[in-house]
């Protein structure tokens, strides 16, 4: 796969939207706390509760994905304590350095990638979505106790945690998945319509708070961001796989998942707590702009290496 090809395929797609939402935003002057909360608050809670409704896979499968997620998250965020510790980055940048290495956007991004890599294999996509799944709940724990404890303190944090609806729409559709519950078609086509929309919703967000900030403030721990995201967490992957004795298709699904950029919901989270939003942003741009080239180099790796 060419870097031309990566960039046409996959990037192009991702950054129209964008670009428009820059346009938009300079033209009209969107409320970005409101753009934020429709994204917290309607889109993700459908997406998540349709992608985990209609995802049927072994439990064996979830388990071994689920412990590789979970180490590989885990020394991502260990990785993201200590640069900012030895850099003095303040409460609020720190905890959106952290957010920006450690919540992909495994969705928009590493779904098409997934299917032109493995030319739409069920069994790949299938891993794709667990990474999809564990994203979600990962950004609805981690992301948002990190984001809200930087500005109102962990016992508030637990309280906001408490509230947010994507809890409540992973629970829900897991119940209805493992007790077989049909919804009827008139509830299950609008949150399917909902949860589609959200990505491009997300992306004319991210444009609009790009178009709102200054692209040469912290430029250093912009790029310092998208290495970590784009290039040691998927040697880190790579070490993992190697510890848990992954092989063939889950191996290479997994190593290219890790190299997906920085999430839309990072700088989502940044703006809705205050956590230096203009540096969350630019970290969901440039790491898009340079996964391009990343990403193609990964994708080759994982067919080679396993």
């Amino acid at each position: 796969m060419s870097i031309l090809n990566t960039f046409y395929s996959i990037m192009l797609p991702i950054l129209i939207p964008i670009a428009i939402g820059a346009l938009l935003h300079r033209r009209f002057t969107f409320d970005l706390n409101s753009f934020s909360k429709l994204i917290i608050n309607y889109y993700v809670p459908a997406l998540a509760f349709v992608k985990i409704y209609e995802t049927d896979l072994s439990t064996k499968l979830i388990a071994s994905v689920a412990g590789f997620l979970l180490i590989q998250f885990v020394v991502i965020v260990m990785i993201g304590y200590a640069i900012s510790r030895i850099m003095g980055y303040s409460r609020p940048l720190a905890a959106s350095f952290s957010n920006s290495i450690s919540l992909t956007n495994n969705g928009n991004v590493g779904i098409p990638i997934n299917a032109l890599a493995f030319k739409h294999d069920a069994f790949a996509m299938s891993i794709q979505v667990i990474v999809v799944v564990f994203e979600l709940f990962a950004t609805f724990t981690y992301g948002v106790l990190n984001a809200s404890k930087a500005t109102s303190g962990l016992k508030q944090s637990i309280v906001q945690f408490a509230k947010m609806p994507v809890l409540y729409a992973i629970a829900g559709g897991t119940i209805l998945q493992l007790c077989q519950i049909r919804i009827p078609e008139p509830i299950l086509l609008p949150l399917d319509q909902i949860s589609s929309g959200m990505f491009a919703f997300a992306l004319v967000s991210i444009g609009a708070q790009i178009a709102s900030s200054r692209l040469q403030h912290n430029t250093s721990v912009v790029l310092l961001s998208s290495f970590v995201r784009l290039i040691l967490s998927p040697i880190c992957a790579y070490l993992i796989i190697l510890m848990l004795d992954l092989r063939g298709v889950t191996a290479q699904a997994l190593f290219i998942a890790s190299a997906i950029p920085t999430s839309g919901n990072s700088a989502a989270l940044a703006l809705e707590y205050g956590n230096e939003p203009g540096f969350a942003a630019q970290a969901v741009l440039v790491s898009m702009l340079l996964s391009s080239l990343t990403l193609t180099v990964v994708v080759n790796l994982a067919m080679i290496l396993f």
